[in-house]
C-alpha cells in the first residue's frame, strides 16, 4: 500500500511540476527585439485608464542578458509632463513638437504582471487648467509579441528592405497548445488517482 501511494503522489507532483515550469517558460523572451502591445490600467484597478489613449501601441520591447527595456511613444506630449516607472524617471529619446509627441525608454522588472507607473498632467488649453499626478499601470500582452528583423540594404541594387515582423519564435509555446498540454496532464493526474481508489478497493475487498 505504501508503494502504491508512493506512485499516486509522485505522479500528481511531477505533474504539477512540468505545469509550473510551463507556465514559467512561456513568459520568457529570448534576447532581441519585439513589438509588444499593451494597455495603460487606473493605478488602483485592473479598470483601462483614461491616460490609455495618450501611449501609443505597440511598444519596442528589448530582451539583453536578462535585463529587459521597453520604448514607447507618448502623444499629446505637451499634456503629459511628466512619467516615471517603477519608481524611476525614463530617459527620453526624442521629441517631436509637430506631431505633439515623445519617444521615451526605461527598463522594467518583469513584462509577466502589470508595471507599475505614476504620471504628471498639466492641461492649460482649451479654457482648462488641470494639473495632476496619478498612478497607472501598464499592462504588457507577451502573448502579442513579434520579433522585430531589421531592414537589410540589398548589395545588387543599394535598396533596403521593409522591415518585417514575424511571429516570436524564440517562446516556448502558443498559449492554445499549452492549455492542451495542461489538460492533459490533469488527465494524467485524475486517472492515477483513479487507478489508486480502484486498488486500494480491491485490497480491502480481499481482506
Amino acid at each position: 500500500m505504501k508503494k502504491l501511494f508512493g506512485l499516486v503522489a509522485f505522479v500528481v507532483l511531477f505533474s504539477f511540476y512540468f505545469l509550473s515550469s510551463g507556465v514559467i517558460a512561456q513568459a520568457a523572451l529570448q534576447d532581441g527585439n519585439y513589438s509588444v502591445n499593451y494597455t495603460v490600467l487606473q493605478g488602483d484597478s485592473d479598470s483601462v485608464s483614461m491616460a490609455n489613449d495618450y501611449f501609443d501601441k505597440p511598444a519596442t520591447v528589448k530582451v539583453e542578458g536578462g535585463k529587459t527595456t521597453v520604448s514607447l511613444q507618448v502623444n499629446h506630449s505637451k499634456w503629459i509632463t511628466g512619467l516615471w516607472i517603477e519608481g524611476g524617471a525614463v530617459s527620453v529619446t526624442s521629441n517631436s513638437t509637430a506631431n505633439d509627441t515623445r519617444q521615451v525608454q526605461f527598463p522594467v522588472s518583469t513584462l509577466s504582471s502589470p508595471v507599475s507607473a505614476k504620471i504628471k498632467v498639466d492641461i492649460d488649453d482649451d479654457g482648462l487648467n488641470y494639473h495632476h499626478e496619478y498612478q497607472i499601470k501598464l499592462r504588457f500582452d507577451e502573448g502579442s509579441a513579434k520579433s522585430l528583423v531589421a531592414a537589410v540594404k540589398s548589395s545588387d541594387n543599394n535598396t533596403t528592405n521593409e522591415a518585417a515582423t514575424s511571429d516570436a519564435k524564440t517562446k516556448i509555446a502558443n498559449p492554445k497548445s499549452s492549455d492542451s498540454s495542461q489538460m492533459f496532464l490533469y488527465g494524467i493526474i485524475f486517472v492515477a488517482a483513479g487507478i489508486g481508489l480502484v486498488l486500494l478497493k480491491r485490497r480491502a475487498s480481499f481482506k
